[in-house]
């Protein structure tokens, strides 16, 4: 006995010492284990820290970045690559409708206007600020809008429009259009109020049927304009938001006390293609092609399929004039027929002049037509068919066709010599596949134009 106490104290002894050894080693291990994840968490900081800060790129629905569409005016584009193909198969419960917005910060108090108006459906919204869009969305929300059916970019004013006169509003409109995720979107400025059953008058099952049937239908939503309910130049909200008409019956009202009238009615170019007195009589949900167009200066607010066939904004054209009827010419060009909606209407907010239209209409006199007349041989015209892009642009006289001369700093006249660039651009680039004509006692705006004696290029 007294030795199996000895062997078993021994095993006592022995079997502590081990598990005084073990203990000691897993401390070690833990150790070990806690200063190797020390060490890889310092050396990811520092490489993390070494690494320069990235850059949030705003990409347009041309896949350009702003600097680069900034910087390039005369580049233009054909499509809308980032978009779904045209070729995708859809069916009535699959055509849904965004409303694509831009706007300037100080109309932001009109948002919730769309927002109500538009109902329970979505509305991608674009808005130049120094705010972030976070920020701006939640100022929309608690204004009104709903939080799941709005979606808000923002980008930074101080920086791309500082002045107030370089309104980036075609890159603006491009930016809407890249969030878009329904089959169909309906643009629109955000001065432009929707009636209230645009979106349920879109989805009449005959609209429906015809936009399912052709992907080039761009659907015309007549615009009325209201005039300001107070004497005084300023915005009354006041007295003017509660006159704004929401369906037919109330603008109807307004267009017999000629409180109301079609948009821009002084500029029949603008919107006179717009069959208005078919309108009136028009039942709502039915289609009426326009049989022709105008003038060159057309410029509707439209419902179209969003997918690459589209043509985008030309990003070039900023501030004021002929952003929106250059894009009107591409699509028509391209094919699209032009066909009214009837029963529905955008109804204009009778807002003051912007920086950027008062800086368009500003002539100034030392405008000299011939300067501004492109160098554009008749070689180059009747070869351009063949040329490369980059050719292209070294016979307009520039490899980045910068926009510069002594006329730089008057709007009208750059924004009309970009236009003249597009115009011929369009005709060597782009096939004229239009099926709905110009009219045969179409205007000519030439006249109209700072650069008028481009016509003998």
């Amino acid at each position: 006995m007294k030795m199996d106490l000895a062997a078993c104290r021994k095993v006592v002894i022995t079997a502590t010492k081990f598990s005084r050894r073990r203990k000691h080693t897993r401390f070690l291990d833990i150790m070990f284990a806690s200063s190797a994840l020390l060490w890889l968490f310092v050396t990811s900081w520092i490489v993390f820290r070494s690494q320069p800060t990235p850059q949030f790129t705003y990409v347009t629905s041309t896949g350009l970045d702003i600097k680069s569409a900034l910087k390039n005016p005369g580049n233009f584009k054909l499509d809308s690559p980032n978009a779904p193909s045209c070729d995708l198969m859809l069916n009535q419960s699959t055509v849904s409708f965004t409303l694509a917005l831009q706007l300037s910060a100080d109309r932001m108090w009109m948002l919730p206007h769309h927002c109500k108006r538009w109902g329970k459906n979505p509305i991608s919204a674009v808005i130049l600020s120094d705010n972030d869009a976070t920020t701006m969305k939640e100022r929309a929300v608690s204004a009104g809008c709903m939080e799941e059916y709005l979606t808000v970019q923002a980008v930074k004013k101080s920086k791309y429009d500082p002045k107030g006169t370089e309104y980036p509003v075609n890159i603006l409109r491009n930016l809407a259009l890249s969030a878009v995720n329904t089959s169909h979107v309906v643009y629109a400025d955000i001065d432009f109020w929707p009636a209230s059953n645009l979106y349920s008058t879109l989805s009449h099952a005959n609209v429906k049927e015809r936009l399912l049937l052709d992907p080039h239908l761009a659907t015309v939503i007549p615009a009325f304009q209201m005039e300001r309910q107070c004497e005084k130049v300023k915005d009354c909200r006041d007295e003017n938001i509660p006159r704004m008409p929401t369906d037919r019956a109330s603008l109807f009202e307004l267009l017999k006390t000629r409180d109301a009238a079609f948009f821009d009615f002084r500029n029949y170019g603008g919107h006179g293609s717009t069959k208005y007195h078919t309108w009136k009589d028009q039942e709502e949900g039915t289609l009426v092609d326009l049989p022709c167009i105008l003038s060159n200066r057309y410029e509707p607010y439209l419902a179209v399929r969003y997918c690459k066939d589209l043509p985008p904004f030309q990003e070039g054209f900023k501030g004021y004039g002929k952003n929106k009827m250059s894009w009107v010419m591409q699509l028509r060009r391209r094919g699209y027929i032009f066909s009214q909606l009837g029963g529905t209407f955008l109804i204009h907010y009778p807002h003051l002049h912007s920086k950027a239209r008062k800086e368009f209409d500003y002539k100034s006199k030392s405008v000299h037509h011939k300067s501004l007349k492109p160098k554009i041989r008749n070689e180059t015209l009747q070869q351009g068919r063949f040329l490369g892009m980059n050719e292209y642009h070294q016979r307009l006289g520039g490899g980045k066709t910068k926009i510069k001369d002594h006329l730089s700093n008057n709007q009208r006249a750059r924004v009309d010599k970009l236009f003249l660039l597009f115009r011929r651009w369009m005709e060597l680039f782009v096939k004229d596949e239009a099926r709905t004509p110009i009219c045969e006692d179409a205007q000519n705006d030439d006249h109209l134009l700072v650069a008028s004696d481009y016509q003998g290029a």
